[in-house]
């Protein structure tokens, strides 16, 4: 699903990307979040599953290689949770229950999860946007 423009702004916004950041894309689909946060200086790395997408994306990524950005064609549950500072989901509840458990498992103190849609289940967002639906959780 794309997502529209001010709801793209806004979660970028909330994630305060600068260099040095690194972002998970979850889930990255066709790019558009991932690319999007690149253009920050963070360093992005998406995580898709669909080959034709992850070769879509790497397409961009070589076009424009102004971005720090890489795509890793797998399963989003296989990706190392440790390592980011920041991990983007746009995923279905499900799956949202997944990361939340994963995440609880292996992500460092401080990290955040930036979530579009639909709440991780047992956790409480320390900041929402009710309007955009975008929920922003701090691992402690």
């Amino acid at each position: 699903m794309k997502i529209p423009k001010r709801k793209l702004k806004r979660i970028i916004e909330l994630g305060a990307l600068k260099e040095g950041v690194l972002v998970y894309d979850l889930g990255a689909g066709m790019g558009r979040i991932m690319l999007e946060a690149a253009k920050t200086g963070a360093h992005v790395v998406g995580y898709e599953i669909d080959r034709a997408k992850c070769f879509w994306v790497q397409a961009q990524i070589k076009h424009k290689m102004q971005y720090n950005a890489e795509i890793v064609q797998g399963n989003l549950l296989n990706a190392d949770l440790s390592e980011p500072d920041i991990v983007y989901a746009y995923l279905s509840p499900p799956l949202m229950k997944s990361i939340g458990e994963k995440a609880i498992k292996e992500m460092k103190p401080g990290a955040r999860i930036i979530s579009v849609e639909h709440k991780i289940p047992d956790w409480t967002p320390t900041f929402q946007d009710e309007k955009e639906k975008i929920y922003v959780y701090q691992k402690t």
